[in-house]
């Protein structure tokens, strides 16, 4: 085995010094090719013709000669127009002008020569092939002209990748965002997006998604295609898609265009919710400018394309919250009732009796008032940042006495510039740099109120972002049959983000100084009572992240015959420098329950979280101490793809990639790993005790092992059944990124969380204080000082070794026919199936069910909470191991794995796996009459037993919760990506009235200004609704989340506008009781409402004078200002389960565009 790392080590080497020294260029997988066979008049194959096929912009020849058999293949070629001539001595010269080729497109010509001199020419004008007759991958290839033509209101080239089938939103979204899509049953953010050959996305950290940092300008793009099933071999690290950018090169013509878009909100319509609340419309401005150039610096030979956009926008920001009134603010809770009128009762925790039954007990405050004496000092000067009521819209409850709204902005700048020269037919190079800074300024809401309260604003702070990307890309032809391609490519990106309060001396509160001392970021802390808004920064607010992917590729291609055989190899450096503290100056929390009657009983008629706060007795604080880590991270891959054409009508496409993940390593070697089997360093008579954790090294400096078996064949064809049909079938094994990958945190050991509970005894005394909150003191990172030692008695969240790619596979067939008029219609049936894929639990303490589950567990909840006598008494005495180093201990902790800890959480585990059929039929009209159209259905069926990689990843759509981790077969359902039914038709129209359209073509100038130039487009989708999930509050389950029982059918009739307070049967669901799994499923068959949504845009043109025009455009998003409603509310038991308040979709927003093209 370690033979071959090391010589998979050495063939990584010399990729990466081919690309390094000299020489960096771009793989023909953003390319096309042309290929076909030139014959005689009676079909006998012609050797030794001259082939050349040349750019008709900047005339720049590519010469093949045709071999034995008459075949010629050329490739490389930058996607645009070329002109294809064949010649050889004693037949006539044949010329096909006009010949579009669209990225990865490999086009076939068949060449019959006629007899005769070179001097005579056979020119043909036609467009290029409809149909694929070479490749099996399933895609859409989408041109600039869709991208200027069809209402793009966000003036962002992928926002049409949803005109691509198969392709939809993740779960809870309209359309695709970023690399947030789901691809024929795929994961979603798990795609590669290249531009010019290289990747512009990087790794979210220790997730394995992909996070897209860099996106061209809409005028600065040719083209490009989105591969979702099946792709070759020289594509990698992607279970969902490949999506390939070409960026626009200069020609031998100087060419551009300026623009300036403008969006306002007076054109707008209101939101279906103000409208419903009777609030006006918000104030929103945008306006982007920009402009584009490119051009010759040496005709023929070097030319330039550059880019610049500049976008400011301004937006309002509002807050609505929920503060104390005046009267409690002293103390007085006279006048605190509960919604139907019906006072609170404040209970005094420093007032205990045992009642008849030995419970013990609180006594009332009386008048519900706190005296002065209580009130705990530092809560009082806390109490000075917090803003007063400015109004009162609920007498009773006094929620929502807040409301502040102030105006945001935002800039961002955007150039590129991309040179190409050709040395010769044989050597040509490219190169692009790429840079986008953008600033976002929130208004302080807090200090628009008072601006002595700043420091506590718990809303959004600035922040800015700053991307680089370069590409670099060399072409050697070595000879006829003999291509190089080499590829460097770096994405770069800067975020930083900043809370308001970066400099707040917490004593001035009256916290410790050992607080002051501890942190290591100066701001506010976090006041959070139960019932009222938080104050303070928010949690993980701060951000400072430099990140980026270097990438070195390099492949040859050779023809040998019928064999386009293309080998090459990969190599990616991923780095991370990251800090994001949790809580750095620390966070409280006061519920309800400390001023309720009973201990551990709640009631809404009792106790109040902001009185809990002016008593100072909390339920728990944290302190979290987070150092920025540096992360590094590698891949490396290798490949053989031979496209085999075996005949003029069978082309087959074999593929084998071979790839392996480096994984992480932190430039301070502050990364640790859980061993399992490991026996601990304490031992206790009747326990075998394992469990360790395990600290890297320079011998071993990552905590994840090498997996060195991820090989993925790929198999294919394409059979041209005649010149109209063509059948294509694939099949594939592919690769997702692992958690492997770069982390933006240190490992334990190196970074703690000081939790802390503020009663052990179920809130009879307390623990902890307001002036003293961590009395144990501040866990500070031990590093690897303790060695197997490290957090025994404490809580600890690390990583196995064990290192798994999640794997997709994925099949399709299609049948292609040219149905004439520019036209084809597809019918694709396309499938997938993920194993070993990531899902969001991460015990490895779980409490076994055996246990606790229904009525034949071996114990009760209270035996299991009830104190027993602690074997690890005298053993454990860290005094921060408060809940393991007493006299007795909770009989559960006995019963878990590795009691001598906390709790245990690991990486999580490879176990969920998905299937997905769908069935696609598609229909295009390329442009010709004036007229484009693309349109397509897919439907299908998506199901897992996780939607989702990681709980940190619910942002990106999907919020999986399990009942039973321990067993995921009961969480086989319907996934929350699934769309059963999507519909998307859209068409650019050109009126033909005018000068050059076939009616009116000789009318005036002036009559032509008004009549011609028009143009309309429409962008249409249907589609179903997502699956809904139903969890429950306040469930009873040891290891995951209890749902209801589903008891009924949720199914309600009549129009979504006559459901929107109840959109199901909520009768439909009951309460299961404790410690038992409820019956509903992960998913229900029941789908949140349906997304029905048009986009269409006016255009007009001038033509000034040849080559040069004005367009004016008006364009709007939802444009018959039709509500999307959002999901309803799932969380059975909430006041608002099964109601709707909102909408995915805004309301009808319009954009202004005046452009001027030269």
């Amino acid at each position: 085995m370690s033979q071959i790392q090391n010589r998979l080590r050495a063939i990584s080497l010399l990729c990466m010094a081919l690309a390094v020294s000299g020489v960096a260029w771009a793989q023909s997988s953003y390319t096309a090719a042309v290929r076909g066979v030139v014959t005689d008049v009676s079909g006998g194959a012609i050797p030794g013709a001259t082939v050349t096929v040349t750019e008709s912009d900047r005339n720049v020849p590519h010469n093949v000669t045709t071999d034995d058999a008459g075949r010629y293949v050329v490739t490389a070629l930058p996607p645009g127009q070329y002109t294809l001539s064949v010649e050889l001595t004693g037949f006539r010269t044949y010329t096909h002008t006009n010949i579009p080729l669209a990225v990865q497109q490999q086009a076939t010509f068949d060449v019959s020569l006629e007899v005769g001199e070179v001097a005579e020419t056979v020119e043909v004008r036609s467009q290029a092939p409809l149909l694929n007759i070479t490749i099996s991958t399933l895609g859409q290839v989408i041109e600039n002209r869709y991208m200027t033509a069809l209402p793009n209101i966000g003036r962002n080239p992928l926002s049409l990748l949803n005109l691509t089938p198969g392709v939809n939103g993740a779960a809870g979204t309209i359309s695709p965002s970023n690399t947030n899509f789901v691809a024929n049953g795929t994961r979603n953010s798990t795609s590669d997006v290249l531009v010019d050959g290289a990747i512009v996305n990087t790794t979210e950290q220790n997730t394995g998604a992909t996070d897209l940092k860099w996106t061209p300008s809409v005028d600065a793009v040719q083209e490009f295609k989105m591969q979702t099933n099946f792709f070759g071999a020289e594509y990698a690290q992607s279970g969902g898609a490949i999506i390939n950018v070409v960026t626009k090169s200069g020609t031998n013509a100087f060419h551009g265009d300026g623009y300036d878009f403008l969006r306002d909100s007076t054109f707008n319509a209101n939101s279906w919710a103000a409208n419903r609340n009777g609030s006006r419309k918000p104030y929103y401005h945008r306006d982007q400018v920009g402009g584009v150039l490119g051009g010759p610096i040496r005709k023929n030979k070097t030319f330039f394309f550059a880019t610049f956009e500049y976008t400011r926008s301004s937006s309002p920001s509002s807050a609505t919250a929920t503060v104390p009134t005046l009267e409690q603010r002293r103390g007085d809770f006279s006048q605190t009732f509960f919604s139907d009128g019906k006072p609170i009762t404040i209970y005094n925790p420093f007032d205990t009796y045992k009642d008849a039954q030995g419970i013990t007990k609180r006594r009332p405050f009386p008048g519900n008032v706190i005296p002065p004496e209580l009130l705990d000092k530092v809560a009082l000067k806390a109490l000075q940042y917090y803003p007063k009521p400015n109004q009162d819209p609920n007498p009773i409850t006094h929620i929502n006495n807040w409301f502040m709204q102030g105006i945001g902005q935002s800039f961002a700048k955007q150039y590129d510039l991309k040179v190409d020269h050709s040395f010769n037919n044989q050597l040509r190079v490219t190169a692009r740099f790429s840079e986008n800074r953008n600033h976002n300024a929130p208004p302080n809401l807090y200090a628009l109120a008072d601006p002595a309260l700043s420091a506590a604003d718990p809303y959004n702070g600035p922040s800015f972002t700053k991307t680089k990307s370069a590409t670099s890309n060399l072409t050697f032809v070595q000879n006829a049959t003999t291509l190089w391609t080499f590829t460097y490519g770096l994405i770069y990106s800067n975020y930083g983000r900043d809370p308001f309060n970066a400099a707040f001396d917490e004593t001035t509160l009256g916290l410790p100084k050992y607080m002051q001392d501890t942190a290591t970021l100066h701001v506010f802390p976090m006041f959070s009572a139960g019932g009222y808004s938080d104050m303070g920064t928010q949690g993980y607010w701060k951000m400072d992240r430099q990140e980026g992917v270097h990438q070195y590729s390099g492949s040859m291609t050779k023809i040998l015959r019928g064999h386009n055989i293309k080998a090459g190899a990969e190599v990616r450096q991923n780095f991370l420098d990251y800090a994001q503290p949790g809580y750095p100056s620390g966070h409280f929390v006061f519920g309800a329950q400390t001023t309720s009657e009973d201990l551990n009983t709640g009631n809404s008629y009792q106790g109040n979280g902001f009185a809990s706060v002016l008593l100072g007795w909390g339920n728990g604080s944290n302190f979290h101490i987070d150092p920025k880590a540096f992360s590094r991270a590698g891949y490396r891959g290798f490949f053989v793809q031979d496209d085999w054409k075996t005949s003029r009508k069978l082309t087959v496409n074999l593929g084998l990639r071979y790839e392996y993940e480096v994984p992480r390593t932190e430039l301070q070697n502050r990364y640790s790993y859980w061993d399992l089997n490991a026996k601990s360093p304490i031992s206790v008579s009747g326990y075998d005790l394992k469990g360790v954790v395990k600290f890297v090294d320079d011998k071993t400096p990552s905590p994840f092992d090498i997996n060195h078996n991820n090989f993925g064949p790929r198999l294919g064809f394409a059979y041209a059944l005649n010149d109209k049909t063509a059948i294509r079938a694939g099949a594939g094994r592919f690769f997702l990124l692992s958690r492997a990958t770069v982390s933006g945190h240190t490992g334990a050991g190196f970074n703690t969380d000081s939790a802390v509970p503020w009663s052990l005894d179920s809130g009879a005394t307390r623990n902890a204080t307001l002036s003293d909150p961590y009395p144990q003191g501040i866990l500070t990172p031990p590093g690897r000082s303790l060695g197997d030692m490290t957090y025994i008695g404490l809580g600890v969240g690390t990583i196995t070794r064990q290192t798994r790619n999640p794997e997709m596979y994925s099949w399709n067939l299609s049948i292609q026919r040219d149905i004439g008029w520019s036209s084809i219609v597809e019918v694709n049936y396309t499938g997938s199936r993920g194993v070993h894929l990531y899902s969001p639990y991460t015990s490895l303490s779980p409490l076994d069910p055996v246990y606790w589950l229904g009525p034949h567990a071996q114990y009760t909840r209270a035996q299991l909470q009830a104190a027993v006598p602690n074997p690890f008494y005298g053993i454990i005495t860290d005094p921060k191991a408060v809940n393991l180093n007493g006299k007795t201990i909770q009989q559960y902790r006995l019963l878990r794995n590795m009691p001598q800890y906390e709790f245990v959480s690991g990486s999580d585990p490879n176990a969920a796996d998905s299937n997905y059929h769908g069935l696609q039929l598609k229909y295009e009209k390329r442009f010709s009459r004036e007229l484009t159209l693309l349109t397509h259905y897919t439907w299908s069926r998506m199901i897992d037993d996780a939607s989702i990689t990681d709980g940190n990843l619910a942002w990106l759509g999907g919020t999986t919760s399990f009942q039973n981790p321990l067993d995921l077969a009961m969480e086989h359902s319907l996934s929350q990506h699934d769309v059963e039914h999507r519909f998307v038709a859209t068409g650019d129209w050109q009126l033909p009235f005018g000068r050059d359209r076939r009616f009116g073509s000789g009318v005036s100038r002036p009559v032509d200004a008004v009549i011609g130039g028009w143009e309309i487009s429409a962008f249409f989708t249907l589609q179903s609704g997502f699956p809904l999930q139903v969890t429950q509050s306040g469930g009873t389950l040891w290891n995951g989340t209890q749902r209801p029982n589903l008891i009924g059918d949720p199914a309600t009739p009549g129009d979504i506008h006559d459901r929107l307070n109840n959109y199901f049967d909520q009768a439909a669901f009951s309460r299961p009781a404790p410690d038992t799994f409820g019956t509903a499923p992960r998913t229900l068959d029941i789908r949140g409402p349906r997304v029905n949504m048009l986009d269409v845009a006016l255009i007009k043109s001038w033509q000034v004078q040849q080559g040069q025009r004005v367009e004016f455009r008006m364009e709007a998003q939802n444009a018959r200002n039709h509500p999307v409603f959002s999901d309803p509310s799932t969380a059975y038991g909430a006041s608002n389960f099964g109601v709707i308040n909102g909408t995915k979709v805004g309301p009808r927003n319009v954009q202004f565009g005046l452009k001027y093209y030269f």
